[in-house]
């Protein structure tokens, strides 16, 4: 069957699938894409050309979102070509969990109020202004804006405490209930007015009388939006839609019902930027330690510093692909077959690594890959891969321990081993499939190494009685430190800080691809807010007015950022200063989750202010105090005993401890 024929039929598969929906039209999109590169018979694509594929894509800066739904795109094509043909052993070459990779975990990109107001004051015609206000006061997607009909819009007559209602017909065909705001429908009531009676039975339409279109409405956003100096996009409205109302208060269950998503952790994902309570959390924790701290009283650092402008959220800018190393000059010692498996390992993982370490991460992976496989040539003769066993990975792990290295490093290097088997594994390569049966070494349950109350206080309170200096390098140290003590940023994290990140108004910054890949906000203390302004008001020579959004945060004297070494060289200098031995950033992490945790903060929103995925890993970070433990047992065995009978009716008076009997009629005979 010709191609054309095959994608015509495709087609149709498609829409029985997925009827009324872009599915058809983004998977034939993708389908053309892969031909385009890919010319070999449809029963001639392997894994390896599926491979190439994803490479080039994630080579031409796509987004992870986009290579995933081509991925999505190319199984089903190939589920269907089995189908089609009525051969159904016809291996799919698609390994969706190897080739479609984790996608980013973004916040919510929603507008900002003032950027609201900029936006709606651009907007004067009222058939705009009407849409607009649909998208941000009801969440109505574009999609469900253009295929609104009048009859649709219900009770128009409504008055008083009953508000307008609109039929919506969502995604996937579900029909929703929205309400409107009496403000919100005065703006639609006056297109509507204006509008007047016709035969097209759609809300809003164009100057030609026809259904306005999507692609018309997009056009329409991107314009008002660059009128106000603003990259905006039909769905941030949305995103501005639940932010609000979850700052308002509105209970999850309730927005997401009104969103019209199936699933709860759908609309968590719209308001994952909006947690007053979390917050709120973090700022009462920081304040019952501020004053333990015997926190010297500061002026206000903004008072005589230049006002910035408002901090936007908006997506992080492109930023410029950074150039692969030397791949053909890395270890030409080694025999051909591994040296070229051990590059394909890294190559494909080039992209997954964030840009601002992805040089430092792939060196210091193939520095690793080089010792390795030198220790196993010198354990004895191989020459590919495929030819380790399961005894050579227990002697390294032998002679490894023996040399005294702790068993996460063991463990993780050769991880970098089982990944390459996995691989050829995958490709059908020989292989011996022993190494496989590989268990890790158990890792030690340590507790965290976190600072003591003393030192964690005294590091603080140098700080801060720092805070009035004139060295820029000290004021740099300062800003770096508190941020890293108050917030529990990692160290790459704080590295990768940009000028659009900050929003020191709000007390509170985004991390953009942080471990993991995912977006989160982080909340920032007074003290940390004022090291930061005092800081940027001569940051690297250059004033802060003059720093644009996508700046890095973080400049020395000579106007150069500051990088992963910098930062840990100063941690430990300031550490030697203090006597504190061993201080490096990811301590400063585990000592902020440990007194957040101790100043009465719920170990969930710590959880989410650390951005762990499991909970299990905070409490690794955190760890209670015995003074806090001592704390909880007296309030709540003393709340306890009030409410149970007494074990005794003369119970020992001890300093501090309730004395308070609650008193019954039938006591306890003691001759028994």
């Amino acid at each position: 069957m010709e191609t054309e024929n095959i994608f015509g039929e495709f087609e149709k598969y498609l829409r029985r699938r997925f009827p009324k929906r872009r599915t058809p039209v983004d998977y034939l999109s993708d389908l053309r894409q892969f031909r385009s590169v890919c010319r070999k018979a449809w029963r001639e694509i392997r894994m390896h050309d599926i491979d190439a594929f994803v490479e080039q894509q994630r080579a031409n800066g796509l987004k992870s979102a986009t290579v995933r739904r081509r991925v999505a795109a190319l199984k089903t094509f190939f589920d269907f070509m089995a189908e089609e043909s009525g051969d159904l052993s016809w291996p799919n070459p698609v390994r969706f969990k190897r080739h479609a990779g984790k996608v980013e975990r973004r916040l919510p990109r929603d507008l900002r109020d003032e950027e609201l107001e900029r936006v709606w004051c651009e907007i004067q015609y009222a058939r705009d202004r009407a849409w607009f206000a649909l998208m941000v006061r009801a969440g109505l997607r574009v999609g469900e804006v253009v295929t609104l009909k009048i009859s649709d819009v219900l009770n128009q007559e409504a008055e008083g405490a009953d508000p307008v209602r609109i039929r919506v017909e969502g995604k996937g065909r579900k029909e929703r209930m929205v309400w409107l705001s009496a403000e919100a429908y005065a703006v639609l009531a006056e297109w509507l007015a204006e509008r007047g009676e016709t035969q097209s039975e759609q809300v809003f339409l164009n100057e030609r009388g026809q259904p306005l279109s999507a692609n018309g409405i997009q056009w329409l956003l991107h314009r008002y939006g660059r009128q106000a100096g603003i990259d905006l996009t039909p769905h941030q409205l949305r995103h501005t839609f639940a932010r609000q109302l979850t700052e308002a208060g509105m209970p999850v269950t309730s927005l997401g019902k009104l969103m019209g998503h199936a699933q709860i952790s759908t609309t968590q994902i719209y308001t994952a930027g909006a947690d007053p309570q979390l917050a709120q959390a973090y700022q009462t924790a920081i304040q019952r330690l501020e004053p333990s701290s015997r926190m010297p009283i500061l002026p206000h650092a903004s008072e005589n510093l230049p006002a910035r402008p408002a901090p936007s959220f908006s997506p992080a800018p492109v930023q410029p692909p950074v150039p692969p190393p030397d791949w053909e000059a890395w270890a030409t010692h080694l025999p051909e077959a591994i040296r070229q498996a051990s590059l394909d390992y890294v190559r494909r993982r080039w992209s997954a690594w964030p840009a601002s370490r992805r040089r430092e991460r792939n060196l210091s992976v193939l520095s690793e890959l080089k010792n390795l496989w030198d220790w196993f040539l010198g354990h004895r003769p191989i020459s590919a891969p495929g030819e380790l066993g399961l005894k050579d990975l227990w002697d390294y792990q032998t002679d490894q321990q023996a040399k005294g290295y702790a068993a996460g490093t063991i463990n993780r290097r050769l991880d970098y081993v089982l990944g390459i088997a996995r691989e050829l594994a995958e490709r059908d390569q020989p292989l011996d499939q022993s190494v496989f049966r590989l268990r890790s070494i158990p890792r030690p349950e340590s507790l965290p190494r976190h600072l003591s109350t003393e030192a964690s206080q005294n590091l603080e309170e140098f700080l801060l009685q720092r805070l009035t200096t004139s060295d820029p390098c000290l004021r740099l140290e300062n800003a770096c430190l508190l941020v890293l003590l108050h917030s529990g940023l990692r160290a790459g994290e704080c590295v990768d800080l940009r000028i659009q990140d900050l929003d020191l108004p709000g007390k509170r910054l985004m991390v953009r691809q942080g471990k993991g890949q995912r977006d989160r906000l982080v909340y920032l203390s007074e003290s940390a807010c004022q090291a930061i302004q005092i800081y940027l008001s001569t940051a690297g020579g250059t004033p802060d007015c003059q720093r644009q959004h996508s700046d890095p945060v973080w400049l020395q004297k000579n106007g150069k950022p500051i990088s992963t070494q910098w930062l840990r060289k100063h941690v430990a200098q300031v550490g030697t200063a203090l006597g504190i031995e061993n201080l490096f950033p990811h301590r400063l992490r585990h000592t902020c989750a440990t007194r957040l945790l101790n100043a009465g903060m719920d170990i969930t929103r710590i959880q989410k202010l650390l951005g762990h995925e499991t909970l299990a890993t905070t409490m690794i970070y955190a760890r209670v105090q015995d003074a806090t433990l001592e704390a909880d047992f007296r309030r709540f065995t003393s709340q306890m005993e009030r409410q149970q009978t007494p074990l005794s009716n003369t119970p020992i008076v001890v300093t501090d401890w309730p004395t308070q009997v609650v008193k019954v009629q039938d006591p306890i005979d003691n001759s028994v």
